[in-house]
């Protein structure tokens, strides 16, 4: 008997958000799977999946927040609980980003592009690729622990969606560099869940500055007040801030490697995270 729309509708989103968790995180997905896709061999629709990669970025930055939060409660010192966040989050994503970051890093030390793609290929870390773990660490953790106690969680939700929103428009505006590979199985990106990962974004970011800026107050008669002010502005600088980070890094990608790999978008997800939430320090 063939399922009801609804239903194979609701397979499909359950089935795309599995493959997106699979990708991103190392959480387990096997409960989003109907008993059918469970038994299936058909490889999962991974480029069909990209629509969700943003809210699961956001996701897991509001966990990694929360943790800093109530590390922060506890009367922690504030870079003690940035780098027990920022540890937090790396079980839950398995170092994946970081990984493509230590990757791309080492091979800038290549003298052509094939010699470039093959160091990326290879497992072992180089002086490159510690230099740019470590340095990235150090930003995140000193950003995080400059920021309000209050404000991490949002802060650190925005740019876990932001970071994941700069994968999409990196594979949309790059070709893959090789032949294989996760940048292979997402070409062509489809243009549907393409535009729909990045409205959501723009959803997730308006939605947050929503109840920010358009809650009235008694005091103020329904005007803005300084501090509504200051979530716009940081909404702003949130998202210029990722902006530069796909520039920056997409256009390392295009002159060394002539296009975008697993180990590009990586890189991408850790330096946009490093220079967004070094941007909210200056206005949060």
């Amino acid at each position: 008997m063939k399922p009801a729309p609804a239903e194979s509708c609701a397979a499909r989103v359950r089935l795309d958000v599995a493959c997106g968790l699979s990708l991103l995180t190392r959480l387990p997905v096997s409960w989003l799977l109907s008993p059918a896709q469970r038994a299936s061999t058909a490889l999962w629709p991974m480029g069909r999946s990209i629509w969700c990669w943003p809210l699961i970025g956001a996701g897991l930055g509001g966990l990694v927040g929360m943790l800093f939060w109530l590390l922060r409660l506890s009367h922690m010192a504030a870079l003690p609980a940035a780098g027990l966040a920022l540890a937090f989050q790396c079980v839950l994503t398995g170092g994946l980003h970081e990984d493509g970051l230590a990757d791309m890093a080492d091979g800038c030390g290549g003298a052509t592009r094939a010699r470039r793609l093959e160091i990326m290929r290879d497992s072992r870390t180089g002086s490159y690729g510690v230099l740019a773990l470590s340095l990235s660490l150090l930003v995140r953790a000193s950003a995080i622990a400059a920021l309000p106690a209050t404000m991490a969680v949002l802060a650190l939700a925005v740019s876990g969606c932001l970071a994941r929103a700069a994968l999409l428009v990196l594979a949309a505006y790059l070709p893959p560099a090789r032949p294989d590979g996760l940048a292979r199985s997402l070409s062509p990106l489809p243009r549907g869940p393409l535009w729909m990962g990045l409205l959501l974004t723009a959803g997730c970011m308006g939605g947050i500055l929503r109840e920010m800026l358009y809650a009235p107050t008694a005091t103020m008669g329904g005007r803005l007040s300084r501090e509504n002010l200051m979530w716009l502005q940081s909404g702003l600088v949130a998202t210029g801030a990722a902006l530069m980070a796909c520039i920056l890094v997409g256009g390392a990608a295009r002159r060394m490697l002539g296009g975008y790999t697993g180990d590009v978008l990586g890189a991408a997800a850790v330096v946009t995270e490093c220079c967004v939430l070094s941007a909210l320090t200056a206005v949060l």
